[in-house]
């Protein structure tokens, strides 16, 4: 196949992702109401029956009879755009001796177009959205959202049906939500737009840099990252079309990520800007230790240099909010609930068969965390751009598998940012399965169609996952050139800042 063909390919799968996009996105108004009218969900309600007086289009949401007939009009779009990037991912490699540039960035221009249809969707399986929003209020308005429950008079008008709780975001993004808050004023449109932009602008960033620190690899490998990150519906859906602001700390890890695979001394502060936004990406400060001390040599007191700047901007920002530990409760809340780990898969079984299988639970969350000890020891060995992103990967991954108590799709945008830097590892293909089935799991939380679903949705999840790192990899001519470049990271390592 020549490479126009390859490119009247990857036209066609786009064409058919953006389309279903569309859909997606132009549904939501009425799937929205629709789904949570049976959630007794008055604001939300309220706010559609408002506007469908202005736009009567919104009134067919009563054509959705129960929560069957919405899910089945959302996820039968998302399974074209699931199906589109699968294929991509299984054809780019045959082809791979005819990629060039040119596929590079038409796959990049089909990923910015996906966003693009995704900022217009109401966010409609969850309400997070809005809770940016009620908090941002409150910081606008002098209020300490960490240390003080949102009441009802707080969020008038928004389509927001929410118990009071304290903000479990970071606070660097309470602060970004009170400068929106300000500029928006009681605007609840310009909120929304503006508060979308920032995810747009967040997620292109992310590509952008994915393609970045791409940009040494074999193209074929460029190809297969983009389609990972950029046509794979859970990165672009969950953060721009769904609203939820993980993304604005993976944009911050990537950043880090770049600078740090470039040699800049900047790295750290793009770390702390990440780990600020939502505080998970804190461990990551292991791996760019490690780097500063084998790598670049530093000295003990070459290190508290490094870390200095970053840690007292990190401090300053915390010290605008932090008052007592009860500034950590509002992430402590949202600890208590348990589902989508690799035990509740476990608990699937055990609960269904009468298996006891807490051993097998325990040997699954320390594999994980061995995993991240074990990448950490290699990449003090030797640092090389694929120890890096390896080391990375395995800390984001033990904690998002075996050490926060549940998984929302959307906190798979974590680790598949990572995953698709190295689409040839074991643990990558593993994540990558795990984010294709994803979305597909929101679907037990609205039909509960027997008894555990969400843990038979874990099960289903995990056991997919694995299917897909056991029959997926490179292929031995990709294999060879992924390989080729790896040595050549090797030889050159890191630049030394």
């Amino acid at each position: 196949m020549q490479t126009s063909g390859v490119r009247f390919r990857v036209n066609l799968l786009g064409a058919a992702a953006v389309t279903a996009y569309f859909f997606i996105a132009l549904l939501s108004y009425v799937q929205a109401p629709a789904l949570w009218r049976s959630q007794h969900a008055p604001q939300l309600i309220a706010f559609f029956d408002t506007l469908a007086e202005r736009f009567l289009v919104i009134a067919l949401h009563r054509l959705f009879e129960g929560s069957g007939p919405v899910l089945v009009s959302y996820f039968v779009p998302l399974a074209v755009v699931t199906a589109a990037a699968i294929v991509l991912l299984l054809m780019l490699p045959r082809y791979h001796r005819h990629l060039d540039e040119a596929i590079v960035t038409l796959l990049l221009r089909w990923s910015v177009a996906f966003a693009a249809v995704c900022f217009f969707a109401f966010p409609l399986f969850t309400q997070d959205f809005w809770l940016s929003v009620a908090w941002g209020r409150m910081v606008a308005g002098g209020l300490n959202p960490f240390h003080t429950l949102f009441t009802s008079e707080m969020i008038t008008g928004l389509p927001l049906d929410h118990f009071p709780m304290l903000m479990s975001y970071g606070p660097a993004w309470a602060l970004l939500s009170g400068a929106v808050m300000a500029l928006a004023g009681d605007s609840l449109l310009a909120a929304a737009i503006l508060f979308k932009l920032i995810l747009l602008a967040a997620w292109v960033g992310a590509l952008v840099l994915v393609g970045r620190i791409m940009a040494p690899r074999p193209v074929i490998d460029r190809c297969l990252a983009i389609v990972l990150f950029g046509w794979m519906p859970l990165g672009v859906q969950q953060s721009v079309a769904e609203g939820h602001n993980d993304i604005a700390m993976v944009v911050f890890a990537l950043l880090w990520l770049h600078l740090l695979l470039s040699g800049r001394c900047t790295a750290p502060f793009a770390l702390m800007a990440s780990a600020l936004a939502k505080f998970v990406t804190g461990p990551l400060f292991l791996v760019d230790a490690i780097v500063a001390w084998r790598l670049h040599r530093l000295s003990f007191r070459a290190l508290l240099v490094r870390y200095a700047l970053p840690g007292l901007l990190g401090l300053a920002v915390l010290a605008v909010f932090y008052r007592s530990t009860e500034f950590f409760d509002g992430t402590r809340v949202i600890s208590e609930w348990h589902f989508l780990q690799p035990r509740d898969a476990l608990a699937a079984i055990d609960l269904t068969f009468g298996l006891s299988l807490e051993p097998a639970d325990l040997v699954i969350m320390a594999a994980f965390v061995v995993l991240a000890v074990h990448s950490l020891v290699i990449l003090f060995r030797q640092p090389t751009p694929d120890g890096v992103i390896k080391a990375a990967l395995a800390v984001m991954s033990a904690i998002t598998f075996a050490i926060i108590a549940h998984i929302w799709p959307w906190y798979l945008v974590w680790t598949a940012a990572l995953a698709a830097l190295l689409p040839g590892w074991w643990l990558s293909r593993f994540v990558i399965g795990v984010t294709i089935v994803a979305p597909f799991t929101l679907v037990a939380w609205w039909v509960p169609l027997f008894a555990y679903s969400t843990h038979w949705a874990a099960l289903v999840m995990y056991v997919a996952a694995l299917l897909w790192t056991a029959f997926t990899r490179v292929p031995a001519e990709a294999e060879s050139s992924e390989r080729s470049a790896r040595d050549v990271g090797s030889r050159s390592a890191i630049p030394e800042s």
